[in-house]
Parts: structure tokens; C-alpha cells; sequence
């Protein structure tokens, strides 16, 4: 399947919707006494389920690239949504999530370093103002801003969250289907989650109300991780990784608009205000600012 540059981003635009809804759903989970490890543990183990029953043949034709690029990605998609979730526990949610956003900043950066490859002019402006438009989002600077413990493991999360959407951008095209890549990211999830909670949050177990958790959690692995990862990958091969990774930052403004919604959190003119600036620094990247017709113009002239 081949698809323009236009719908990659139109597709990633929805994987944006699908993980900010995932904030809510996640908050169910804690709520019902998950710790991070477990949250992994369970979603891993859903979304291999799921790939299983609906990809078994093209599962079964996996080939040597396909289980090396899953094992290197579903280590990386752990270990990032591993220390962003634990995060939480030393910090707040509005500085976890502006953290969390600077994968923009580091991914062109990591891009440059090790691949060469310098980002267009103007990615730097958008990123600016996806900055910006980030810290009004999360009110961050309303109160004093001190670097605790979680915003270190926040901060160390975002080179996971950067490298993912490198590799997606880069390597993904390669394996035989983007299906067989979510069906190894689940299983490096659930291994993982399940190891890590058997050696520090086995006394946790025995707080999580199953039954309350069982819903959000089916959620959060079939339709968010399982679909949203799939459309990902599609996307991405046919887009660069700046551009992917302006328009999936969005994913904290669908994740406060999810949140204003479900009621979690009041309709704020910093979320309005945010939100609009947010676009706007997409926008940017999607236009070809010398089409223009002021632009062009000028070109001309000079």
C-alpha cells in the first residue's frame, strides 16, 4: 500500500487522537492499583493476543529483520513508556507531560548526531513554538519549576521517545508487514513488564482491583497500542521523523481535550490558547512556506 505524504500525516494526526485518549485510560489503571511494570505486562500480553488471532499467517512468515528491528523498537517503546509512567510517582502530571514533549527537540538532534541528517530551517521555529505552545498547555510555569527526581527519569525517557520515532521512520519500512512489528513490540512489552513486576511490584499485586482495571487495560492494548502503533508505522514510512514528531507531540493536547471531556480536568484558556499554538507550529511544517504567494513573491524580487 502506498500512500502520499498528506495522508501519512493525516494518519499519524489520528494516532495523536488515539494516545491522547490513552492518558485516561491509563489514570483508570493506576487508579485500580497498577503500578508501571504490570501496566506493560498486561498490555503486552493483550496486543501479542490480539496480533495472534488476527495476523497468525503473516506472524508465522516473520522473517530475520522483522524479529531483530522488533526486539531493538519494542526495548525502546518499553523502556520509554516504563520511565514516563513511573515518572508520575515523584512528579506532577502537567510537568510529566511537558517534559515528555521534548523528544521534538531531541529527535532532529539525535538525527544530526548520528545520522547526519540536518532538519530543515524552519523545524526549528516550529519546534519553538511547539515549545511554547507546550509550557502554556501544561501551565507549567505557574508555580516554581525545580528538576526533581521525575523530571530526570522524564527527561531520560524522551531520548526512548525520540529514537522510536526514528526507527519507525527509518527502519519500519523494511519488515514484511507493520503487523508483525506490533506483534514483537507486545511481546517485548509483556516479557519485560512481567519480569519487571515479578522482581519489584510483586507486594504491589495484591492492591489492583482486576475487575476495575480489566476494561481501561483492554483498552489501552488493543485499540490504543495495538491499532494507534500500527497506523503509526504506516504513516511514518511515508513522512519524515521531524514532521511525524511535531504532529504526534499533539497527543498532549488530545490528551487534556480527552481530559476536559471525561471531566478530569476544566476548560482552561491556557489549554485554548496552547492548543491553538500547538497547530499553528504543525501547520507550519505541513505548508510549503515558498509557495506562498507573499513568499514567492519576494523570492522573486530578491
Amino acid at each position: 500500500m502506498s500512500i502520499s505524504k498528506r495522508q501519512a500525516n493525516l494518519m499519524l494526526f489520528v494516532v495523536a487522537i488515539l494516545w491522547g485518549s490513552s492518558y485516561v485510560f491509563a489514570k483508570l489503571t493506576v487508579e485500580a492499583g497498577m503500578h508501571s511494570g504490570l501496566i506493560n505486562a498486561c498490555r503486552g500480553t493483550m496486543c501479542v493476543a490480539a496480533g495472534s488471532l488476527i495476523f497468525f499467517k503473516k506472524i508465522r512468515q516473520m522473517t530475520w529483520t522483522d524479529f531483530r528491528l522488533g526486539l531493538v523498537i519494542g526495548t525502546i517503546n518499553f523502556l520509554g513508556y516504563y520511565l514516563q509512567t513511573d515518572a508520575l510517582r515523584y512528579t506532577t502530571p502537567a510537568k510529566n507531560a511537558f517534559l515528555t514533549t521534548m523528544y521534538i527537540v531531541v529527535a532532529p538532534f539525535l538525527l544530526w548526531l548520528f545520522w547526519h541528517e540536518r532538519p530543515q530551517r524552519k523545524a526549528y521555529f516550529s519546534i519553538a513554538l511547539s515549545i511554547i505552545g507546550m509550557a502554556i498547555l501544561t501551565n507549567v510555569f505557574s508555580g516554581s519549576f525545580h528538576l526533581q527526581y521525575g523530571d530526570f527519569l522524564t527527561l531520560v525517557s524522551t531520548f526512548f521517545w525520540a529514537g522510536q520515532i526514528i526507527f519507525f521512520a527509518k527502519y519500519a519500512p523494511a519488515a514484511s508487514s507493520p503487523w508483525v512489528l506490533i506483534f514483537m513490540i507486545g511481546i517485548c512489552q509483556g516479557t519485560m513488564g512481567w519480569i519487571t513486576t515479578f522482581f519489584f511490584e510483586r507486594p504491589t499485586l495484591i492492591h489492583v482491583h482486576w475487575l476495575q482495571a480489566l476494561v481501561p487495560l483492554a483498552i489501552l492494548a488493543i485499540g490504543i497500542t495495538f491499532l494507534a502503533q500500527g497506523m503509526q508505522i504506516t504513516g511514518q514510512a511515508y513522512t519524515d521523523a521531524t514532521t511525524a514528531g511535531l504532529i504526534l507531540m499533539l497527543e498532549s493536547f488530545f490528551g487534556s481535550v480527552m481530559s476536559v471531556i471525561m471531566g478530569y480536568d476544566p476548560l482552561t484558556p491556557q489549554l485554548v490558547i496552547g492548543g491553538i499554538i500547538l497547530l499553528f507550529a504543525n501547520a507550519i511544517m505541513e505548508v510549503d512556506l515558498r509557495s506562498l504567494p507573499f513568499l514567492s513573491q519576494q523570492h522573486h524580487s530578491s
